[in-house]
């Protein structure tokens, strides 16, 4: 087996296996398992649970980069358009909930291999929703001056709704799925009003 080929069969039994059983309840050793390899050889790609963590977080972001690729703009009316994005965010997340619920504490572990794939993820949603209202603007459907300003106020109106919503429950490291719904909802009517105010009268 190749090396680039054993490390993504590698990637991809970490992902199994976190997504069902979590990060922190997996262990090096039932990786090693799974792939009927030995731990030095583990080892030898990744040298830390972290590390592979990382590879791990790397890997599923490129799906939804890819994922959000696909015909993010597919329809003229720019609220389906957001809503689309908002629902594939939300099934994104809830599908490698396991895997993702545990950023905060690797992040805190590990800042300078973890922050700079979150700072991508960020990255690819800005992309995203500011096509949508740019393609929105160029249809003539949406009175926007700045893109870039009025993409950043509405991703910091759904930042703040999420921070909101973590501290009114208590949680503040990171929701459960149940309240990933509840703020779900609420991200849907934040961007049926924000299209709502930017139409051309």
């Amino acid at each position: 087996m190749k090396q680039d080929i054993k490390k993504e069969a590698i990637i991809q039994a970490a992902e199994k296996r976190f997504s069902h059983f979590t990060v922190a309840k997996t262990t090096m050793a039932e990786i090693a398992q799974d792939l009927g390899i030995s731990k030095p050889l583990l080892y030898y790609y990744f040298p830390d649970k972290l590390s592979l963590y990382a590879a791990v977080v790397s890997h599923i972001f490129g799906e939804l980069k890819n994922l959000e690729k696909k015909d993010i703009l597919q329809y003229d009316d720019p609220l389906k358009n957001l809503l689309l994005h908002l629902q594939r965010r939300k099934e994104f997340i809830v599908k490698h909930y396991n895997i993702i619920e545990f950023v905060k504490q690797a992040i805190e572990k590990a800042p300078g291999e973890l922050r700079p794939l979150f700072e991508s993820a960020k990255t690819i949603e800005t992309d995203i929703v500011r096509g949508i209202f740019e393609k929105g603007k160029k249809d003539k459907i949406l009175h926007i001056k700045n893109l870039q300003s009025t993409t950043e106020l509405f991703l910091q109106c759904l930042e703040g709704l999420r921070y909101i919503a973590l501290h009114q429950t208590g949680v503040i490291v990171f929701p459960s799925k149940e309240q990933f719904d509840a703020i779900f909802v609420k991200e849907q009517e934040i961007a049926t009003i924000f299209i709502k105010g930017l139409k051309t009268p």
